[in-house]
């Protein structure tokens, strides 16, 4: 097992017995149940300070900050992080992209707020990281982070291939450090991330007429 996968396991791992421990926190705070849930989530703490080389202080710096997000019932149920990505062309067939404060390029994408639809949070992003109006036209894929080898929050990422519709170019001035049009044979470096399927789904949805989104197969 490289180096890389077995990171991404022992992530995937922690966060699931992390995800086990709280949700049964959350719906059995007491008794016998719920002390086998604390014991769980001191050991994920430990093995997640232990991962970064940190201290036993930090593991239970962590333990804390995990139970204290503990909600009784329903609300408590823990689920993987939901973002939306924006996939859209200008006229000249060049794909919009984002320098994000870190220097890496990507396509504008954010996390979905409450209360709005998948649709309706990439509109948001879109007027709000780079003042242009788009209209969501497919969803192109839905993918897990997981399954790219991103070791770090668990995400499923919605991906929306869109028309741009109005508004000018005009960078976030916090979340953006640049942006441009760019063909897909000649995308600024360095790239976001470690997924590039997106890359060949664009080129399909935009210039073959695809409509059938993409997703992990099981």
């Amino acid at each position: 097992m490289s180096q890389d996968r077995l990171l991404v396991e022992l992530a995937r791992f922690i966060e699931r017995v992390n995800a086990v421990a709280r949700t049964g926190l959350a719906f059995n705070a007491e008794g016998f149940d719920a002390e086998r849930y604390e014991e769980l989530l001191k050991d994920a703490a430990r093995m997640q300070a232990a991962a970064v080389d940190a201290t036993a202080e930090d593991a239970e710096r962590i333990r804390r900050g995990w139970r204290d997000a503990v909600i009784a019932g329903y609300e408590g149920y823990v689920t993987p992080a939901a973002g939306c990505g924006i996939v859209a062309f200008n006229e000249s067939d060049q794909v919009l992209m984002i320098q994000r404060p870190t220097g890496k390029w990507w396509f504008p994408t954010g996390f979905c707020d409450v209360g709005l639809s998948p649709a309706e949070n990439v509109v948001k992003e879109a007027r709000e990281e780079v003042g242009l109006t788009v209209e969501p036209l497919r969803l192109m894929a839905l993918i897990d982070s997981r399954k790219t080898g991103d070791p770090w929050r668990h995400i499923y990422a919605m991906l929306f291939y869109c028309r741009i519709v109005g508004g000018e170019p005009r960078r976030h001035p916090l979340e953006v450090k640049d942006l441009g049009f760019f063909s897909l044979d000649a995308l600024p470096q360095p790239l976001h991330g470690r997924d590039r399927k997106w890359i060949q789904l664009a080129r399909e949805f935009h210039f073959a007429g695809r409509v059938e989104p993409y997703f992990d197969r099981v």
